[in-house]
């Protein structure tokens, strides 16, 4: 017994040294769509893209590029999914108590980030195509029910501490008649940490040294 709670403690001290001899990186992907969303329908467009081969263990933070081009962009609903993480970009954006169609804008190129200075919902052009880089909208209601005052709580950080790797899905729907959106494309940059091989594999070389060593004096 003795001999598996000292094995315990070192893999534990291990783990936490490890993450602390951590370095950070960075992924940035584009991808290209060019797909009509379907109008004022709840099934909406899927787009799903994996990422393999990346060394993120723990990210730090996500930010999404948004291509749309044509439609009311007030209509529009979408959500960014991976793994166990949920953040919603866009919930009818402009869409108030006293504006039920939202912002009057077509199309738009958007950045969304949980560090920038506007929410998207309340700060996306009237008219025109709109541009920026916004916070994202996060309010998990009701596309019919969603307003500037809803709550917010669907950020980007609900993806920190996953491993980027996998399937990163992107939903987009439409919740009004006419004025149909094409989704251009969409795009992430993703921070995250990465343990340093050559060290964390010094560590455990260490570590085992000195397990060895003290299973040894104890025999």
């Amino acid at each position: 017994m003795p001999h598996a709670k000292l094995f315990h403690a070192a893999l534990t001290t291990l783990w936490l040294l490890a993450a602390a001899l951590a370095s950070a990186a960075t992924i940035m992907t584009d991808w290209t769509v060019n797909a009509a969303v379907p109008d004022n329908s709840p099934t909406g467009l899927v787009d799903t893209r994996v990422i393999s081969g990346s060394a993120i263990l723990g990210i730090t933070s996500v930010e999404v590029r948004l291509e749309f081009s044509g439609g009311w962009n007030g209509d529009l609903y979408a959500y960014l999914a991976h793994d166990s993480g949920f953040s919603v970009l866009l919930n009818r954006p402009g869409r108030t108590a006293l504006n039920s169609l939202g912002a009057g804008s077509s199309g738009m190129v958007v950045t969304l980030s949980d560090v920038a200075g506007i929410d998207i919902h309340t700060g996306l052009a009237s008219s025109g195509f709109a541009t920026g880089t916004y916070q994202p909208d996060a309010r998990a209601v009701d596309p019919g029910l969603a307003l500037d005052t809803s709550p917010r709580g669907s950020f980007l950080s609900n993806f920190n501490g996953l491993a980027a790797n996998g399937p990163w899905t992107l939903f987009v729907s439409d919740h009004e008649a006419a004025d149909q959106s094409t989704l251009v494309g969409w795009g992430l940059t993703i921070h995250g940490a990465v343990p340093e091989p050559s060290r964390t594999l010094l560590l455990m070389i260490g570590f085992g040294g000195v397990i060895l060593r003290r299973r040894n004096t104890a025999a």
